[in-house]
């Protein structure tokens, strides 16, 4: 310690100094020492390191012919301390500063122009995208008519693919077994004692039972063992309007899966590793955001998983037709005649049964050059009335006596004459997807009966409310009407298949028939 005069003299052995802090008046105690400096120790509160650091600092700064009281030492090392901190401050920005400026950028998406004789089904081919991802990213009502010169965005086949992705929202519960205290649970699920009590309200002891359920926080040390949440997709990236919807879930564990997509309970298959699910997305459900409810069982351990995985719904541009029926039908458009109908119908649909009869995708029912006449999702008047229905299938224009095929392997569940639909025949191709075929003029199959990809089920006709010969031929996924054509272009279940030649959609060629 230096006197007055400024020379140094040593504190004397044994003799305590007590420093006083003006905020927290507590002290803390430099025990004496022989050397000039002593050092220091403190007894609780750890901002004093910091003031014993900057007095040690500060007393540094002594030089030849100067001395500084203890406050001034103090100051001066706190000084010096902020000095310091600045400075690394400001080299770590100039470190990583380059790192953030070195990302990759976003690349601008490839723009294609349209060359004669194009189609979309042959653009999405060409960069491994899709129909309806195209038409999205462009806003194409009509995927049939584009034109020589016209731009194209393309999206990526990772926009268009929707890979699984983990699900925005999860959460599990593990019921405590016999043994198991919290320590062991919070390494297994790489989460800690503390976070575990803190989601749980458990007291500080941490005190848990078996059977107590504990809800598992999100990891925050995960590690190899660490059980993950299952991945979740939902495809085609774009869903449009009268899609039909695959989901999937890849797990690492045995599940007991469930789950409902726009109201429609999910029936999951367990392929490889994986589990998935179809669901039909209605023609007249609001463009927007949705969410995929997901609940599962971990058959090993027993944990309860709770996923929520969101996804988006847009708008297909379906115009409008006004179907002009004649005098002598008049009468089919009555609401009883109609709603019978409707019932009997939906009950032929409802089924899912276990077996799933086809396999890659389905191929057309008529042979030859397809004439689309109305399309599907079309929204109709009768007569000049209000719009009060959309057009559940497509229309496909034909002579009275085209042979009608069967798209896919099937199995009858319906072949008899209504009267709004005519001569009718309904194909279950398994799980919960339906072909039908309506107007016919002859129906080849019976109930029952299981017929082969190719084989005649009827012959097209003008019965029932029709406004000229056709094939009206409808896909219903868990009962839902879905556009059949694009199961033409898609293989169902693998979200990822590539789209197989020949099955462009057929060019529409004029309005309505019924």
């Amino acid at each position: 310690m230096r006197s007055a005069n400024g020379n140094s003299r040593p504190i004397a052995s044994g003799k305590q100094h007590r420093l006083f802090s003006a905020k927290s008046k507590q002290s803390f105690e430099l025990l004496a020492a022989d050397s000039v400096r002593p050092p220091v120790t403190f007894r609780r509160r750890s901002r004093w390191i910091w003031l014993s650091s900057a007095s040690t600092i500060g007393s540094s700064l002594d030089v030849k012919g100067q001395s500084h009281s203890p406050g001034q030492r103090v100051r001066i090392g706190w000084l010096l301390c902020s000095i310091c901190l600045a400075l690394v401050g400001l080299v770590s920005l100039l470190v990583f500063a380059p790192a953030v400026n070195a990302q990759d950028p976003t690349p601008e998406p490839e723009v294609y122009e349209v060359q004669p004789g194009d189609t979309l089904f042959s653009i999405a081919q060409q960069f491994g995208s899709s129909v309806e991802a195209i038409a999205a990213a462009n806003d194409i009502t009509n995927p049939s008519l584009i034109n020589p010169g016209q731009k194209l965005i393309i999206p990526t086949v990772e926009e268009a693919q929707a890979p699984a992705t983990r699900a925005v929202s999860s959460t599990r519960v593990h019921a405590v077994r016999p043994g198991e205290l919290l320590p062991g649970l919070a390494f297994r699920y790489g989460t800690t004692v503390w976070a575990l009590r803190v989601e749980n309200e458990l007291n500080r002891l941490g005190l848990v039972w078996p059977g107590l359920e504990l809800q598992i926080p999100l990891p925050s040390a995960e590690h190899s063992g660490t059980p993950a949440f299952p991945l979740v997709g939902v495809s085609p990236g774009t869903l449009l309007q009268g899609d039909t919807a695959f989901v999937e879930v890849v797990a690492g564990a045995n599940l007991e899966l469930s789950g409902s997509l726009l109201g429609q309970e999910l029936t999951f298959i367990k392929d490889e590793g994986r589990y998935w699910a179809l669901a039909g997305v209605n023609a007249l459900t609001a463009p927007g955001g949705y969410k995929l409810m997901l609940e599962a069982t971990e058959l090993e351990s027993g944990d309860r998983l709770a996923m929520q995985e969101q996804f988006t719904v847009t708008r297909a541009g379906f115009g409008t037709y006004n179907v002009v029926v004649s005098e002598e039908r008049q009468g089919l458009l009555a609401a009883d005649v109609t709603e019978t109908e409707r019932i009997k119908v939906n009950a032929a649909f409802a089924g899912v049964s276990e077996e799933q009869l086809w396999s890659g995708t389905f191929g057309l029912p008529l042979a030859g050059e397809m004439r689309v006449t109305a399309q599907f999702g079309q929204r109709r008047s009768y007569n000049g009335g209000p719009v009060a229905s959309y057009h559940s299938g497509q229309d496909l224009g034909a002579d009275k006596g085209v042979p009608v095929l069967a798209p896919m392997t099937g199995t009858v569940v319906l072949a008899e004459p209504l009267k709004v639909r005519g001569n009718a025949v309904i194909l279950d191709h398994g799980l919960g997807v339906y072909t039908g075929f309506w107007h016919l003029s002859q129906i080849d199959v019976t109930v029952g009966q299981t017929v082969g990809r190719g084989e005649v089920v009827g012959l097209v006709g003008n019965s029932g409310l029709s406004t000229g010969p056709h094939l009206h031929w409808e896909m219903r996924v868990l009962n839902v009407p879905v556009d059949p054509f694009q199961w033409t272009r898609v293989v169902f279940p693998s979200p990822n298949s590539e789209v197989e030649p020949g099955a462009a959609t057929p060019e529409p060629t004029s309005p309505a028939d019924g």
